[in-house]
């Protein structure tokens, strides 16, 4: 499709459906939110709670041209679930019907052909895909997934699949063009300081920041603190905080270091890459273990390491010791997070892809049972 037939996105009217809220946030004029989680946002970020008649309404409504684009969040867990229930019921006890049925409002999609696209986003820590939502993968112009696996037949494992996917899927027509779906995307960004981020070149105080939690996470972070040790013992200047700081000290800390640590947590992708980059410092990170969206580039914007010993301290050392070629990659690592991973950008891509992408909906028969191949 040529980029002149596309529809303007600034004029797309989006309904998103899910417990997460990028585009209200983004776009709220032209955004209606139903909000699927147990833990409500602020009053303004949602526009109702996701019960069967009000989704059944707009969904109803898209069918006849409301609407241009649907952004759908799979749940973790199918909306049967007691969780959802027992949480739901705590936090609203006067909206019984609300807390027991909000959770099922993306499940029914299932029910509805289309005329416009939908995209499924997919943002949480895990590399696998949930079942609840593995019907999107028919329905979705395109499959969003932070957490992506190298390769992506992983992502089936546990909910498709007990184990690694099986020549038998990975031959069937049908899950590759499910698999083929899958894309990845990034954490986007909006806690964004002008005057660290467009601001002059910081003064550097300290040559690695690093502000997280260790105990109780990776292992990827307690290993590699053992090497900020050594690094320390060594003379380098190490900014470790004591204690949590609040967002603008966390900020103005790590524009005074020339390199912030951003290992993986709980999955790969971690907002202290991006952070790090409008801070103007240099983002150092353990080697990706999944696919990535618009990635810094190892050299380019960010500084890469092996996980095994040694590799943190041999990254570190390597890169103080050119510190205009730190200041050139973070002035570059700034501008590409600016470009692609601001919370603007993240909504812009999305729909444009959602036009670029747009297909007839899926039939019934298309929709087949994700339990097995075909």
């Amino acid at each position: 499709m040529m980029a002149k037939d596309l529809p303007d996105i600034a004029a797309l009217r989006i309904l998103e459906l899910g417990a997460s809220n990028y585009f209200k946030h983004e776009y709220p004029e032209r955004t209606t939110q139903l909000w699927t989680g147990t833990r409500l946002p602020d009053r303004s970020l949602f526009d109702g709670l996701a019960t069967p008649g009000k989704v059944m309404a707009e969904l109803s409504a898209a069918r006849r041209g409301r609407y241009d684009v649907v952004i759908a969040y799979p749940m973790r867990y199918p909306g049967y679930h007691p969780r959802h229930w027992v949480y739901g019921l705590l936090r609203r006890p006067l909206q019984p019907w609300a807390a027991v049925t909000r959770a099922f409002g993306v499940s029914l999609l299932r029910l509805y052909d289309l005329p416009i696209p939908i995209v499924a986003i997919d943002m949480d820590d895990a590399f696998t895909l949930s079942r609840p939502g593995l019907f999107l993968l028919d329905r979705a112009v395109a499959f969003l997934k932070r957490e992506l696996p190298a390769d992506r037949w992983q992502a089936l494992t546990g909910s498709v699949h007990p184990h690694i996917a099986t020549f038998r899927y990975r031959n069937s027509a049908k899950w590759r063009a499910r698999i083929d779906n899958l894309q990845p995307i990034s954490l986007p960004q909006w806690m964004i300081d002008p005057a660290i981020t467009d601001g002059p070149f910081p003064q550097k105080t300290a040559d690695l920041f690093f502000a997280g939690a260790v105990h109780g996470n990776s292992t990827l972070r307690s290993d590699g603190v053992k090497e900020l040790d050594r690094l320390r013992a060594a003379g380098v200047r190490i900014d470790i905080p004591a204690a949590p700081l609040p967002h603008s000290e966390f900020q103005r800390r790590m524009a005074a270091s020339w390199l912030a640590w951003s290992p993986a947590g709980r999955g790969w992708d971690c907002n202290r890459h991006y952070e790090a980059a409008l801070a103007q410092s240099v983002p150092v990170m353990n080697y990706p273990t999944i696919l990535r969206h618009q990635p810094l580039a190892d050299g380019v914007h960010g500084v890469y390491y092996a996980p095994e010993p040694g590799g943190l301290e041999r990254a570190v050392l390597a890169a103080l010791s050119d510190k205009p070629r730190l200041q050139g990659m973070a002035l570059a690592a700034r501008d590409h997070v600016r470009a692609h991973h601001t919370r603007k950008a993240y909504c812009d891509y999305i729909l444009r892809l959602a036009m670029q992408n747009r297909t007839p909906p899926a039939t019934q028969a298309a929709e087949a049972d994700c339990a097995g191949p075909a």
